[in-house]
């Protein structure tokens, strides 16, 4: 008889224990999983009128050396070549993208990156992304501000433009 009282109050002790402990586990997926969601905002394209550090122009005119009047032909532009060489990393495109105002949020599109699918296959050398994503190098990439973070992240997993050793100018933008 003791021994039956002593195994139902384990028994009320470990059921509370493990709801405790479910509810708890819960709460804890509830709040990290709200802790890393990202604004739809940050996905949408961010225009030319879009407020980052940096402008497209202005790497034209620091590393290119265009002038005013040189700048006065980009007027209007849609669309920009961004080159990735074997020594990128994919912090580095992240960032230089979201810096130059090609892309919102570095967190958006690092997740687009992630998240998209990579059809072009596996190239030597490539940058991976994620588990199954590659950036292939030693090519470039026509993109622009009217891109999402969803159609940036296809066209650097499935649309490179390869270039040959004439093809590499050093340059990370070119008009």
């Amino acid at each position: 008889m003791m021994f039956h009282k002593s195994l139902r109050k384990h028994k009320a002790f470990l059921l509370s224990a493990i709801c405790i402990a479910v509810v708890l586990l819960i709460a804890g997926l509830f709040l990290l999983a709200k802790k890393n969601t990202i604004p739809q905002e940050d996905f949408e394209a961010p225009t030319m009128s879009w407020n980052s550090p940096k402008k497209v122009e202005d790497y034209f005119v620091s590393n290119l050396h265009m002038t005013p009047e040189d700048l006065k032909h980009q007027e209007g532009r849609t669309k920009v070549s961004f080159y990735v060489t074997p020594e990128t990393t994919l912090q580095s495109i992240v960032g230089n993208l979201t810096y130059y105002g090609l892309a919102r949020n570095e967190k958006a599109l690092q997740y687009a990156l992630e998240q998209t699918k990579d059809t072009n296959g596996d190239k030597e050398g490539a940058i991976k992304v994620g588990n199954s994503g590659t950036i292939d190098v030693k090519a470039f990439y026509t993109i622009s501000e009217n891109m999402t973070a969803w159609e940036l992240a296809d066209t650097l997993l499935n649309k490179p433009n390869f270039y040959g050793s004439h093809g590499d100018y050093g340059y990370m933008f070119m008009p």
